[in-house]
């Protein structure tokens, strides 16, 4: 009997993910290619099968250094980002199954990461004090944060230690990247989450090396116009508002103004530069220009709102800063973040596949510790989407969900 439930479950799994697959053809959107597994693919140019050949040759077994030392990492962030934080989780992951970090020696779980809040200081704070085996640590004070730490200082201290007690830098995002590329540190840097690594100079090119044998970062091929083209041919829209805080690069926003001219919808856009937002009072006044910013965005006449990146960090405000789009039946898209739905968005449709993607830097990160040049290594990962939507949402704006979407979403908030 527990063998048959057992059939009855696998063969029920099996038709979800055939319904999934399905349903997302028809509708056509994220998804170009796909592989066995949840891993997805676009159709490789000849210069990428030849980086990944000439990857192939490079072992990811675990290893100490020549000297018998424990390979010493760094990490450099902007600053707290949950969502980093659950990325940093599953490189670490990938990093395990590897054997690069023993068994049951990450020092947190994914739901206390979570359930606390951890940022990725708190995280490395843990890490440089933990053993994680033979082969990796986290050297102590090797954290950093460009919205915080003084920049000169940070780059000093890199410069000094780059090469003595540092063999290698893990950056997040665009500020990051940016940062410590332009360093020319002679150690690698490996990046991941940059919005656009190549329009934003960390690298030259996704395909034919990065311009720099020290630096790698991961590629999502067009994940924001893949997302606002999904957003789009679910449901037409004719005016996207959008507020971007900061360098729109970083936002994803060249693609949002591709996909507009490509679809013929028109973008309704506000800008708010980089400013402090650490003290109570710094967030309280933030927060204020937001809100001001977000009512009068509601009186533009647009249909649909994309809840850009890093605009609004703290999830338990959503719901009061998005209520006069609420109060007008205005869709609220993102752009990241899952917890962001639970809290008030409408619905995001993640083109980051965090387990998969973990495991694919953690691969890069284990090559270069065994040999293999940074700049030359494949950066180039399509992640399968995750569909996640608030049902609640859904309803106080009227906004259709159609069965055949609902059976595919990874997750529904209600």
């Amino acid at each position: 009997m527990h063998d048959s439930r057992k059939t009855g479950e696998n063969l029920s799994m099996k038709k979800r993910r055939i319904i999934k697959t399905i349903s997302l053809l028809m509708t056509a959107v994220l998804i170009l290619s796909v592989s066995l597994g949840n891993r997805v693919y676009a159709a490789k140019s000849e210069s990428e099968e030849q980086e990944e050949a000439a990857a192939e040759e490079f072992s990811t077994e675990p290893h100490t250094r020549a000297d018998g030392g424990k390979f010493r990492i760094a990490y450099v962030d902007y600053d707290e980002y949950l969502v980093a934080s659950r990325q940093v989780y599953y490189i670490l992951s990938g990093l395990q199954e590897l054997g690069w970090i023993e068994e049951g020696k990450i020092p947190f779980t994914l739901k206390e990461i979570e359930q606390k809040n951890m940022s990725t200081r708190d995280m490395y704070s843990i890490l440089q004090e933990s053993d994680l085996g033979p082969y990796i640590e986290f050297v102590k004070d090797g954290f950093f944060y460009l919205g915080y730490d003084d920049r000169n200082q940070v780059a000093s201290a890199l410069k000094k230690r780059a090469g003595t007690d540092i063999d290698m830098i893990i950056t997040f995002g665009t500020s990051a990247g940016i940062f410590v590329s332009e360093l020319n540190l002679p150690i690698p840097m490996m990046d991941f989450s940059a919005t656009d690594p190549v329009a934003s100079g960390i690298i030259a090119s996704s395909t034919e090396g990065s311009g720099n044998p020290n630096v790698w970062a991961q590629v999502e091929p067009e994940s924001t116009y893949r997302q606002v083209k999904y957003y789009y041919l679910n449901k037409p829209f004719k005016k996207l508002g959008a507020i971007v805080y900061g360098d729109e690069i970083i936002a994803g926003f060249p693609d949002v103004t591709r996909c507009s001219e490509d679809y013929g919808f028109e973008v309704v856009k506000y800008n708010i530069e980089e400013q402090p937002r650490e003290t109570s009072e710094e967030l309280q006044a933030y927060y204020k220009m937001v809100s001001e910013m977000i009512t009068k965005m509601a009186d533009e006449g647009i249909d649909a709102f994309l809840l850009t990146v890093d605009l609004i960090n703290e999830v338990d405000k959503l719901e009061r800063l998005l209520t006069p789009l609420y109060n007008k039946n205005i869709p609220i898209y993102l752009l990241d973040d899952p917890q962001a739905v639970k809290y008030g968005g409408l619905m995001l449709i993640s083109a980051n596949d965090m387990v998969n993607v973990g495991r694919f830097i953690a691969d890069a990160i284990a090559k270069v510790f065994n040999g293999a040049e940074a700049g030359s290594l494949p950066c180039v990962y399509s992640s399968a989407p995750g569909i996640y939507v608030n049902y609640k949402v859904a309803q106080r704006i009227h906004f259709p969900l159609k069965f055949n979407f609902l059976v595919v979403c990874d997750e529904i908030f209600s």
